[in-house]
């Protein structure tokens, strides 16, 4: 039998008295104070009272005190109830012994009771007043991310583990009061065990169980010596906070003092030692189970995370378990990751040893990939997972991500993704981290981005942080590292570096194949490619020298910089796909993303992929297509900024469409590759057949679009030729199948050239002398007089080109005026120069001026009429005194450089017997010299602070006029010899 508890006895009988005392006291005082207050209105009285009794409700609700005073009852404890009568029936005995402290009670000043009550009130109501406050603030809302924590309840199952672990705690409940009765919950980290075990619990503790958990992690007491002390401690504190049980506490008190041993306690310079009583610590487990049998109710004891401890400190624990086996009333339950108690080590083999010693029942648990897909899929936007306040662009962002993940884990490749997503832990940090990259400034979609990549890469900055750092230092700004894959020196496809191979060979198994699915080429199909298309080369990571793809992923992960949709191929992509589905092209150009006066960018890389993507447009389609292309060709700017401008590159963009586009198209596809239909091609250029009055020879210049639209034309012409080796057959075959229907459309490229290029060369010619040299108008002039802003295009900013040619919107010498300049340069010298030069088919084009203005002579007839008009008009200072200064400036605009002329380097630029006629002929202007230099040099031009402008140089009139006479003189002297 066990010996009755007498501390517990007497303290209860202590309480009593001091509840008599208490009381008495409260009388004696609370009389006088009524006395004194007997003249206040009643209703004060009763307002005093009512305000009191509404504190003491509120403190006594905020303590729970209603659930401890029914556990009190429940504990149905009759003897602690005679005890407590003792101790008031005491206070009665020893009320005599105490009058002479009643007495001055009693006669004390009333307004004591006053005093003594205000600070009982204020005792009360601090706390309260600091527990309604916070009750008040609203917890921090979770804004973003999901939180890691262990479920609950089973609204926030997501992976359908509670049907499990009702089975389980059943089982557990059903299995009879056992000493040393253990189950074990296996798994590894992340699959759910703590989760499982609270679903479980909460199962247990349902009313009609009748069972106490105590939750016991060992993690927060590894450091302690002794773990048994702190699991009585514990098991001691569960069950009394749901059970009146006084007794347990003093045996468990003794249990742990018997752990510990010999306590010494020194006193004044004494030292005392005190031994234990000769209880046993069996004889005290065999207390403490007595007091539980006593109480009716089982105890079930889960030790969780046993597996965060090392092997000493788990073993540890087992044997603090094991000296708690005489509990008979108590079942335990251990949560661990037996790979991770057994890791390799010297007390490994004892751990397995103990476990399986020690755990009677085992329960494994794993996760199915469908439930972490279901999730991927769905369950992350429940309500449970607290992301309610995430925008609704960031949810369908991040789902898009998610539901790529799914895929993987359903692919042929799930087995490798385990190690790295194979459980809901994982998963939710791969989504926090998801998150983090703040996705919602992101349109994945319209980016360049491949998702598995971006997952994958992801993945390697999750859990191997060197390899990615790695991976970051050596292909971010602007370097090609290790990682990417190579061009094959010699043959066709893609090649891995000798580093990578390296890299990947010291990784261990999961990063092997996260870098295999990024940048193997054999994984990737790419060892014996030849071609890869260009969506393919513009999204895949594994690219990263000219379209740097690989550091646009990296600067997304670490930077959270995504790049702006115009630096994307898949704008131009998904444009293209939209024209080629029936949307207009103009009604695509016309929205936001490509609004010109952002920039010309996107235009230009609108127009570069159609192209590529044209060979497949239907009829009105292409028809459209080359309309607006040749509608919006006066938009774009034409000045020179080391590149040609868009609208001379819309050129080549427009003969590029023509080729692969304009001809034998229908509605529903495109007709055989004959000679018939590949002739709509000129009849396009010509305004022939059912292009009547839509020629783009007269359309590229007409009257509105000035001398700009000439430049069009001549860079036009130019690129229609056939020895310029343009790879746009169709077109020179076009040209010289209606030059003559008979001819050979193969053979030798210069013949094809002078073939084809002599109908369009005097059609040019034709149209050029009825606008300008029939009615008198002076071209060189009339370019002149062209507004500024005809040169940046109708929409485009001036500033914002000037801005993007230099870097520097400040530059002086890159200035909007001297753009401009240089602009009109280039447009005098070129197009006169086209029309004039006369040179055969040698690959830089034949000359309009080769041939004859009409018939097949080609005896440089056009280029006769050329130099005619330009010296005895344009120049001609006896018309005009200002065409002087037009000559000069044609002279200056064709200097020459040092550097390829073999002259000194020093001088620069300077003027060349060959390079000053500008293609109007040596002959003609010596003779224009002749006629009219005398009368030129007497004007001393080179006085003038004037300047010619060109793309490579400046040339004043000041400095470089006289380089221009002596090789003007030099011209006429070889005139006259002639």
């Amino acid at each position: 039998m066990q010996m009755p508890e007498l501390l517990v006895f007497a303290r209860t009988a202590a309480l009593g008295l001091i509840l008599s005392e208490t009381i008495r006291v409260s009388h004696y005082l609370g009389g006088s104070f009524a006395v004194a207050i007997s003249s206040v209105d009643y209703r004060w009285r009763l307002l005093g009272v009512a305000l009191i009794l509404l504190l003491c409700v509120a403190y006594a609700g905020a303590r729970r005190v209603d659930v401890n005073l029914i556990r009190l009852l429940r504990s149905a404890r009759v003897d602690l109830g005679a005890a407590l009568g003792v101790g008031v029936w005491i206070d009665l005995l020893i009320e005599p012994l105490l009058d002479g402290s009643h007495a001055i009670i009693k006669s004390a000043d009333p307004y004591w009771a006053s005093a003594s009550l205000l600070l009982l009130c204020a005792v009360i109501a601090s706390p309260l007043i600091r527990w309604f406050r916070g009750w008040r603030k609203p917890p921090p809302s979770q804004l973003y991310f999901i939180s890691d924590t262990e479920i609950d309840t089973d609204a926030e199952d997501l992976l359908d583990a509670n049907v499990q672990a009702r089975s389980f705690a059943e089982i557990v409940l059903a299995s009879e009061a056992h000493s040393g009765l253990v189950f074990g919950v296996d798994g590894p980290w992340g699959v759910g065990k703590t989760s499982f075990i609270n679903l479980a619990q909460r199962y247990w503790e349902t009313r009609k169980h009748n069972a106490i958990v105590c939750r016991f992690e060992p993690i927060r007491y590894a450091s302690e010596p002794d773990l048994s002390d702190r699991l009585i401690r514990e098991l001691s504190a569960s069950i009394q906070s749901q059970v009146f049980v006084p007794e347990l506490q003093p045996a468990a008190t003794r249990y742990t003092r018997l752990l510990k041993g010999r306590a010494d306690i020194s006193f004044l310079g004494l030292k005392l030692s005190l031994l234990p009583s000769g209880e046993t610590a069996d004889d005290l487990l065999d207390d403490i189970d007595n007091v539980l049998k006593h109480i009716g109710r089982r105890v079930i004891i889960v030790i969780d995370d046993l597996d965060r401890l090392d092997s000493k400190a788990a073993a540890s624990m087992l044997f603090a378990t094991r000296r708690t086996f005489r509990l008979t009333q108590a079942t335990y339950v251990l949560s661990y990751d037996t790979e991770l108690l057994t890791r390799p080590g010297e007390d490994s083999a004892k751990a397995r040893e103990f476990l399986e010693k020690f755990v009677t029942v085992k329960l494994s648990l794993f996760v199915d990939s469908s439930q972490l897909t279901r999730f991927l899929r769905r369950d992350w936007q429940r309500p449970e997972n607290h992301l309610g306040n995430i925008p609704s662009d960031t949810m369908l962002k991040l789902g898009a991500v998610l539901a790529e993940i799914a895929d993987m884990l359903e692919g042929d490749n799930a087995a490798m993704y385990v190690p790295i997503l194979g459980d809901l832990r994982k998963l939710k940090r791969f989504v926090n981290a998801v998150l983090l990259m703040q996705i919602e400034r992101t349109e994945l979609g319209r980016t360049d981005f491949n998702k598995r990549d971006l997952i994958n890469l992801m993945l390697l900055q999750l859990n191997y942080p060197g390899l990615f750092r790695q991976i970051y230092a050596e292909e971010s700004a602007g370097r090609t590292g290790s990682f990417s894959v190579r061009r094959k020196a010699k043959g066709a496809g893609f090649e891995n570096t000798a580093r990578y191979r390296e890299i990947v060979g010291a990784s261990d198994k999961a990063a092997q194949d996260l870098l295999a699915q990024l940048f193997d080429v054999a994984v990737l199909e790419l060892e014996d490619v030849s071609e890869v298309d260009e969506p393919r080369l513009r999204s895949r990571a594994c690219f990263n020298e000219s379209s740097r793809n690989l550091e646009k992923y990296l600067r997304l992960i670490v930077r959270f910089a995504a790049p702006e949709p115009q630096d994307t191929f898949v704008l131009y992509y998904e444009a293209v796909s939209k024209v080629k589905d029936g949307a207009s092209v103009r009604m695509v150009l016309m929205s936001p993303d490509f609004d010109l006066k952002s920039g010309e960018k996107a235009h230009d890389q609108f127009w570069r992929v159609l192209v590529n993507e044209s060979n497949d447009l239907r009829e009105g389609v292409a028809n459209d297509a080359i309309d607006t292309l040749v509608e919006y060709l006066p938009r774009y700017p034409s000045v020179e900024r080391g590149d040609r401008g868009l609208r001379q590159r819309s050129i080549y963009s427009l003969i590029r469409l023509l080729d692969r586009a304009g001809w034998g198209r229908t509605k529903g596809g495109r007709r055989p590759n004959t000679d018939d239909y590949v002739l709509e091609i000129a009849w396009r250029i010509f305004g022939e057949e059912k292009y009547k009055a839509r020629g783009l020879l007269d359309r590229l210049a007409s009257d509105d679009r000035g001398v700009l639209g000439w430049n069009d034309l001549m860079l036009f012409r130019l690129q229609c030729s056939a020895d310029r080796q343009g790879q746009v057959y169709n077109l020179h075959r076009a040209l010289v199948l209606h030059h003559d229907k008979d001819a050979q459309t193969s053979g030798l490229v210069s013949t094809l050239a002078k073939h084809g290029m002599r109908q369009l060369s005097q059609q040019v010619f034709a149209r050029f002398k009825r606008d300008y040299i029939i009615p008198g108008r002076n071209y060189f002039a009339e370019v002149d007089r062209e507004p500024s802003e005809s040169f940046f295009g109708d929409l485009v900013s001036a500033e914002a080109i000037v801005e993007s040619s230099t870097g520097n919107p400040g530059d002086n010498a890159y200035d909007r005026a001297r753009l401009v300049l240089a602009s009109r340069t280039v447009v005098k010298s070129f197009v006169v120069y086209q029309l004039a030069n006369k040179q055969p088919p040698n690959g830089a084009g034949v000359g309009c001026g080769y041939y004859d203005e009409a018939g097949q002579g080609d005896l440089a007839g056009i280029s006769r009429a050329m130099a005619d008009y330009a010296f005895g008009f344009c120049f001609n200072p006896e018309l005009n005194e200002g065409n002087a200064i037009l000559f000069l400036d044609h002279c200056l605009s064709n200097l020459s450089s040092t550097y390829f002329s073999g002259q000194d380097e020093g001088k620069g630029y300077v003027a060349l017997k060959s390079e000053i006629p500008g293609g109007l002929g040596a002959e003609s202007i010596g003779k224009y010299w002749i006629k009219h230099g005398d009368s030129i040099r007497r004007k001393q031009y080179e006085q003038l602070e004037r300047s010619v402008v060109h793309i490579s140089y400046t040339a004043t009139y000041r400095d470089d006029l006289s380089g221009v006479y002596q090789v003007l003189d030099e011209l006429a002297s070889e005139a006259r010899s002639e």
